[in-house]
């Protein structure tokens, strides 16, 4: 490319000396003006002799001057010279090395890098740099879960995150620790491992109160309107709320965790399934099944378009009856008639009867 860069200036600065080497080569043609091919600065100019050319005599010292139409000729001819030499610096490949030599786009863009980043080469570096500005440190996040760790053991329990939640300004009850916990990804209650903390911040991209804290304003900003992320953090729930090595959460923590994950895209029926299983505290538990299935139920779903035929589990059937029992005698706390209290009474007795 310096190559095709030295010739274009030296035509540029220089067009008479190409005209002049073409006129002396046409002076040198017979009398018969045929027309003649020429090289001119080991280039083919394809000119063709006229019939003025014999009255160029190029012994004359007098220099006469040109006629117009070889004028033309001229300006034609560094016209053509000129596009020639641009196309040639416009080619994608310079016809003076070849094609496996003059990729020198990329080498003067490596070059202009390494002037720029000093020792880097390459824009893979430049972006590994400025990726690792903008991730957090894992000595600094090393640092803040020591700050809420126990003493004795490499994991925060309850009273460090009891004061993580004071310095987050929350309590630990409140619907964004339940958000932290499914953001660290933690396996279970009041326990955040090294591992969970660490590559939980990682991925909210937060290493002091503060970012964490916005972090978590922004996340629940978008649950409020992402029904899919909040679908994630309610599966994530059941997990989270599950005592070591138990498959079914008991009533009272089901309970409090229905009323906590909906504090956004709170069901309308909420209040009244809830009503539903604390005047039921004989119910067993609630399986995982259940607990997946109540979110499709809720969105789904009321007391008077409900279809038992569907594969529901058999505690909706339970609660509709019950709902469709309240909404007929209107007594919310007459148990009387409810369907699931003389089914348990039914099951009661025919275990006496078999004993």
């Amino acid at each position: 490319m310096g190559n095709c860069l030295k010739c274009f200036q030296s035509t540029s600065e220089h067009p008479s000396n190409t005209l002049g080497s073409g006129v002396a080569t046409s002076s040198s043609m017979h009398s018969g003006c045929h027309p003649t091919t020429h090289i001119v600065d080991g280039r083919y100019t394809g000119l063709a002799a006229t019939t003025a050319t014999t009255n160029i005599n190029a012994n004359d010292g007098n220099h006469q001057q040109l006629p117009h139409h070889l004028h033309v000729v001229r300006a034609t001819f560094s016209s053509k010279e000129r596009s020639h030499e641009t196309d040639e610096l416009l080619s994608t490949r310079s016809p003076l090395k070849p094609a496996n030599h003059c990729d020198t786009k990329r080498s003067s863009f490596k070059k202009s890098l390494a002037l720029l980043n000093g020792n880097a080469s390459t824009m893979c570096d430049i972006i590994t740099a400025v990726k690792e500005t903008s991730e957090v440190s894992d000595n600094t996040l090393n640092k803040l879960f020591e700050e809420y760790k126990e003493p004795d053991e490499d994991m925060i329990l309850a009273d460090g995150i009891e004061r993580l939640c004071c310095d987050l300004n929350y309590q630990p009850d409140e619907f964004a620790i339940l958000v932290l916990a499914w953001c660290l990804d933690a396996s279970q209650m009041c326990r955040f491992t090294r591992s969970e903390f660490i590559e939980g911040l990682h991925k909210m991209r937060a290493d002091t109160i503060e970012t964490i804290r916005i972090r978590l304003e922004q996340t629940i900003e978008t649950l409020k309107v992402d029904s899919e992320m909040f679908k994630q953090l309610y599966r994530f729930t059941f997990r989270f709320g599950l005592e070591p090595d138990q498959r079914i959460l008991s009533l009272d923590m089901a309970i409090s965790l229905w009323k906590l994950v909906f504090t956004v895209h709170t069901p309308d029926l909420l209040s009244k399934w809830i009503h539903f299983l604390e005047q039921h505290p004989s119910i067993r538990g609630i399986p995982k099944d259940t607990w997946n299935m109540f979110l499709n139920f809720s969105e789904q779903c009321d007391i008077n378009n409900y279809d038992d035929t569907e594969a529901w589990p058999s505690l909706f059937d339970d609660f509709v009856d019950y709902e469709k029992s309240r909404l007929e005698t209107g007594d919310d706390d007459n148990n009387n008639d409810d369907p699931l209290q003389q089914k348990q009474m039914q099951d009661n007795s025919s275990s006496i009867n078999v004993l």
